[in-house]
């Protein structure tokens, strides 16, 4: 090697190494704590919280030690992660995943993403089927798969609502379906 690119490297600027886990210290019901509640009366989110709704209270560590702790609203992914919003980060803590919420059998709803859900079960407050919640569309094909174990499948995206019933013949396939 020569003298010239060993000294450029040694002047290069070097990244920050940094370390990617989060840690979630707790949840708590969402609306425990007086700041969060006031939070979302003040945005008019307060008629839209649902059980499956938690303040995630976690932190990260960075590559000088230093503890940062932060707060989010979230909700738990069938993978053991946490999807989480907050006015300055949206994202996952620990593994991706969709979010299932069991309910009467035989009937199951799809939603893109929670907000979706929100929004329906708003509007549909005494109806309790099976939701199933992409969070990420990376997750269309494992749905897919989900909903054939399903007699009637209604997929819910784009503001759209799509009803199929299963028919005793093969081949049933709720995304082609409504298309």
């Amino acid at each position: 090697m020569n003298t010239t690119n060993r000294q450029n490297r040694d002047y290069r600027k070097r990244k920050a190494a940094k370390l990617p886990y989060y840690h979630v210290q707790q949840t708590l019901p969402l609306g425990e704590t007086p700041a969060v509640r006031a939070s979302l009366r003040t945005e008019g989110l307060w008629e839209l919280v649902t059980a499956d709704l938690r303040e995630v209270y976690y932190y990260k560590v960075d590559q000088n030690k230093k503890r940062k702790e932060f707060c989010a609203i979230g909700w738990a992914n069938e993978n053991g992660g946490w999807e989480i919003r907050h006015p300055n980060f949206i994202g996952c803590l620990g593994p991706k995943g969709m979010t299932f919420i069991p309910g009467e059998p035989g009937h199951l709803i799809i939603f893109e993403d929670f907000t979706a859900y929100l929004y329906w079960r708003y509007f549909h407050k005494q109806y309790y089927p099976n939701i199933l919640i992409l969070n990420y569309p990376e997750f269309l094909s494992a749905a897919k798969m989900r909903a054939l174990k399903f007699n009637s499948v209604t997929v819910c995206f784009d503001q759209e609502q799509i009803t199929l019933i299963k028919s005793s013949g093969d081949g049933f396939d709720p995304f082609n379906a409504a298309a």
